[in-house]
């Protein structure tokens, strides 16, 4: 962990942000988190210019990218850097390998230049992609008991039916239920 808990300070650590890479500022120096990366088309890639050593971060627009949260999460998941060329190396006709954390920062093999859109965003954010929300969910086992009984006719009934079609909503492919009414 690179966030020092007790002195309350986080330590210098820098990343490839897949944003920032390359790019300069007005007196030619790298931007920070932006450093020389190089980038080569690759045919394997759909000829797209990739670092095939190793792989980069984007953080969404709205999210501080020296956030200590991220910076730690980011510090923690470079040694994927090694199981991504590893896995490569192994298996040519791998293409994108990728990491995405609850944190918002998403680790991507090879690296690649991210480019923002004509207002300057970025709006990816891999924890709203249905790959990641697949995977840190399990599947649920739910059983929904509805009272049909006398005293349940009228509006009580009609909003236990809302309740169990709110339920139903929450649920997706890989989840199981059954209704006892």
């Amino acid at each position: 962990c690179i966030l020092n808990t007790e002195c309350g300070f986080l330590l210098q650590y820098e990343y490839f942000n897949a944003v920032l890479i390359n790019e300069r500022d007005e007196e030619g120096n790298y931007l920070e988190l932006g450093k020389e990366f190089i980038l080569v088309p690759n045919d394997h890639f759909n000829n797209l210019p990739v670092n095939i050593s190793l792989s980069d971060v984007q953080v969404p627009t709205n999210m501080y990218n020296k956030d200590p949260a991220i910076v730690n999460g980011v510090y923690w998941s470079e040694s994927l850097n090694k199981v991504f060329v590893d896995n490569f190396d192994r298996d040519p006709s791998l293409i994108w390998q990728y990491f995405g954390s609850a944190k918002g920062f998403f680790r991507q093999y090879p690296g690649i230049k991210w480019e923002p859109d004509e207002n300057g965003v970025i709006a990816f954010d891999c924890r709203n992609r249905k790959w990641y929300i697949q995977a840190a969910t399990s599947p649920k086992d739910v059983v929904i008991l509805v009272d049909v009984s006398g005293s349940m006719k009228g509006l009580r009934l009609t909003i236990a039916k809302q309740t169990v079609s709110s339920i139903l909503d929450t649920l997706g492919d890989d989840d199981f239920f059954n209704i006892i009414a």
